[in-house]
C-alpha cells in the first residue's frame, strides 16, 4: 500500500511538473500575439478566419487570441466566448464588475501593453486574475489580444518584457 501510494504521488507530481514546463509563458503570448497582427496584415480577410476558428493552432489553450476593432469599440472574435463578438468591448465587464474594455481599449491606443481583469478559465465558471497583452495592428484597425491565468506577475514586470520582445 506505500508502494502504490508513493508511486502515486510521485506521478501527481510529475503530471504537476510537466503542466508546469508546457503552460504557457508571457513571452508565448506575445509571439503568438505578434504572429496573429502578421497574419491579419499579410492575409486579411482570410488571416481574420484562421484567428477566429476555435480549432486554429492560435487558439490551442488557455491563451486564446481575441480581436477588437479599435475604432468602433467591437469586439470582432473570441472564439471560446462567441457570446462576446460584436458587443462592444468598453462595455463588457469582467467577473469582478469591472469594464476591463475601457483599459483594454486605452492600453491599446497608446500602442499597446498588459492589463489584468477577472475571468474564468475556459471550461469553468469561477472567476481568476487574467493577465492580458494587447497590440493595435500597425496599419489595420483591429487590436490582436491574448492573456493567461496568473495571480503573481506584475503588470509593470509584463510591461517592461513586451518593450524587450518588440
Amino acid at each position: 500500500d506505500r508502494q502504490i501510494s508513493r508511486l502515486a504521488k510521485n506521478t501527481t507530481q510529475r503530471d504537476q511538473d510537466m503542466k508546469t514546463e508546457t503552460s504557457i509563458t508571457p513571452e508565448k503570448v506575445i509571439s503568438r500575439v505578434h504572429k496573429a497582427a502578421e497574419l491579419l496584415k499579410t492575409r486579411g480577410q482570410r488571416g481574420l478566419s484562421i484567428l477566429r476558428d476555435p480549432t486554429s493552432a492560435f487558439n490551442e489553450d488557455d491563451a486564446y487570441l481575441f480581436i477588437i476593432d479599435v475604432e468602433n469599440s467591437l469586439v470582432v472574435s473570441n472564439p471560446v466566448f462567441p457570446e462576446r463578438n460584436g458587443g462592444n468591448i468598453r462595455e463588457h465587464p469582467d467577473w469582478s464588475g469591472k469594464r476591463y474594455g475601457i483599459e483594454l481599449y486605452d492600453v491599446a491606443m497608446k500602442g499597446g501593453g498588459w492589463i489584468e481583469f477577472v475571468w474564468p478559465k475556459p471550461g469553468t465558471d469561477k472567476g481568476v486574475r487574467k493577465i492580458a497583452y494587447i497590440y493595435p495592428v500597425p496599419g489595420l484597425r483591429y487590436t490582436v489580444c491574448s492573456g493567461i491565468y496568473n495571480d503573481t506577475l506584475s503588470i509593470d514586470s509584463l510591461n517592461s518584457l513586451s518593450v524587450t520582445s518588440r
